[in-house]
């Protein structure tokens, strides 16, 4: 059997690549975001570049994207901050084995009508504005525990009623991921490579950001990650990140992936019998994890921003996908608090 998956599989490398790089040319053809931070459980932890191990890592850091033993697949519809604003996005993450990982993300973000103003504050009536995204990443294992990342995409700012208000440019983000020994995983991913500007108009700043992540506690029936993120734009530190996720009823996901993944890089087999000795065994088919977090801005005085969150993962059969239901707050200084929803799918190993 394991044979006979081998002779496929270089096929099917030939038809994803294939898959990567229309996903390139649609973000040069179409829109996406620089600025597309979302996923419910990196917004809940707040520090997520070292942690980046699932979906989210098409975002938050696409070197992650290589830890994936599964298909993913995650949706959200959120309204933002008691406004008529709501943000919506789509994706979808595809392990290959040994050829790394391609991942999708499609979202828009939606102002809802706002009133237009000239410099001297007379009313000019109303405008409503929309950005789309679309974001493609790749990430592959190379030297063992070390992986690295890119996504591509481009921004899309449609503003109805204004004149030159709408424009589109493009980002290219680079991600890497160290992990030692399973328990401990350090990330960096440089965003908006170069910045990003359109006909003299700066859409988005390069910013860097460097984490650290560590499973605190690994056991059967409970699992404990901690993890700090910086960042930094303009030659300076800029945000200090930290946060947590606690598993209850199962292991680590944080650090059963990373165990997994070094079976898989240290073997080099398909055998899923020869890389989970030693792996803590999950205890029944529902699991919960409770996240929190601390975002505190160093450049300017501002108040810090907690978030949390929890996920329900059922598991509902051996052949059948794993799913999720994900929840997060951020309590803003000014705007109030904010709660997000998502629905995942986990399905189909590698």
């Amino acid at each position: 059997m394991g044979e006979i998956e081998m002779k496929r599989r270089p096929k099917y490398v030939v038809r994803l690549c294939v898959i990567f790089m229309i996903c390139l040319w649609s973000a040069y053809a179409y829109s996406a975001t620089p600025e597309s931070k979302m996923g419910v459980r990196p917004l809940g932890m707040s520090a997520f570049a070292a942690v980046a191990d699932d979906v989210n890592a098409i975002c938050w850091n696409p070197a992650g994207l290589s830890l994936l033993q599964s298909q993913e697949a995650t949706a959200a519809y959120t309204p933002l901050y008691k406004a008529e604003i709501s943000q919506s996005y789509l994706a979808y993450a595809y392990p290959t084995g040994k050829w790394g990982t391609i991942g999708v993300n499609f979202s828009s973000l939606d102002y809802g009508s706002m009133d237009w103003r000239n410099d001297a504050g007379d009313d000019l009536g109303e405008f409503s504005r929309k950005d789309y995204s679309f974001l493609a990443s790749y990430g592959i294992s190379l030297m063992g525990s070390f992986s690295l990342g890119a996504a591509v995409g481009a921004t899309s700012i449609r503003m109805d009623s204004v004149e030159e208000g709408s424009t589109t440019g493009v980002g290219f983000d680079l991600g890497a991921l160290y992990t030692i020994a399973s328990r401990m995983s350090f990330g960096f991913l440089l965003e908006n490579v170069g910045g990003i500007n359109n006909s003299n108009r700066e859409l988005a700043r390069q910013k860097i950001r460097a984490g650290a992540a560590i499973s605190v506690l690994n056991k059967p029936g409970m699992g404990l990650v901690a993890a700090v993120d910086l960042e930094g734009q303009q030659g300076k530190a800029d945000t200090l990140y930290s946060g947590f996720e606690w598993s209850v009823f199962s292991p680590s996901s944080f650090f059963v992936k990373r165990k997994v993944h070094e079976g898989r890089i240290t073997l080099g087999k398909y055998d899923i019998t020869d890389y989970t000795e030693g792996l803590p065994e999950a205890k029944g088919k529902t699991s919960l994890c409770i996240r929190g977090g601390v975002r505190k801005r160093l450049a300017v005085d501002e108040p810090i921003t907690l978030s949390g969150g929890v996920c329900i993962r059922y598991l509902i059969g051996k052949t059948a996908p794993a799913l999720k239901i994900d929840h997060a707050f951020t309590s803003y200084p000014y705007l109030g608090t904010t709660h997000r929803f998502s629905l995942g799918l986990e399905f189909g190993g590698i």
